[in-house]
């Protein structure tokens, strides 16, 4: 199964994997709610929940050409204030090798385009 990203507009977005699967280079223009209203300029990753087969598997994620973190078998990791690496404007990769599945909460920081209207 691909990857689902779901935005909320203002809010959180999540990234969800399955399977053995990988995200390619995220741009964090793929975490924008709606890409007219919406412009994000940086994204961290504030909550991890992974499970991956034993011995084989494995979730890799990347943060432009950096590795910030190699996870193995089952477990979770929430810091909500906490980011998991120091590049947050870097692109995003995820990769599950082996099987399993890998859910991600991000915060992202944006400005917003608002129309304004005359009285």
């Amino acid at each position: 199964m691909p990857y689902e990203i779901n935005n909320k507009l203002r809010g959180p977005s999540t990234l969800r994997l399955t399977g053995i699967d990988t995200t390619g280079a995220l741009a964090l223009s793929a975490f924008s709610a709606n890409v007219g209203t919406e412009n994000v300029s940086s994204v961290t990753i504030t909550s991890l929940q992974w499970s991956v087969l034993p011995v084989t598997g494995t979730v890799v994620i990347t943060r432009g050409a950096l590795v910030v973190a190699t996870l193995y078998e089952t477990g979770e990791w929430q810091r909500d204030e906490v980011n998991i690496a120091n590049t947050s404007t870097g692109t995003i990769t995820v990769a599950i090798t082996g099987g399993g599945s890998a859910f991600l909460t991000l915060s992202k920081q944006a400005t917003y385009n608002v129309e304004t209207q005359g009285l």
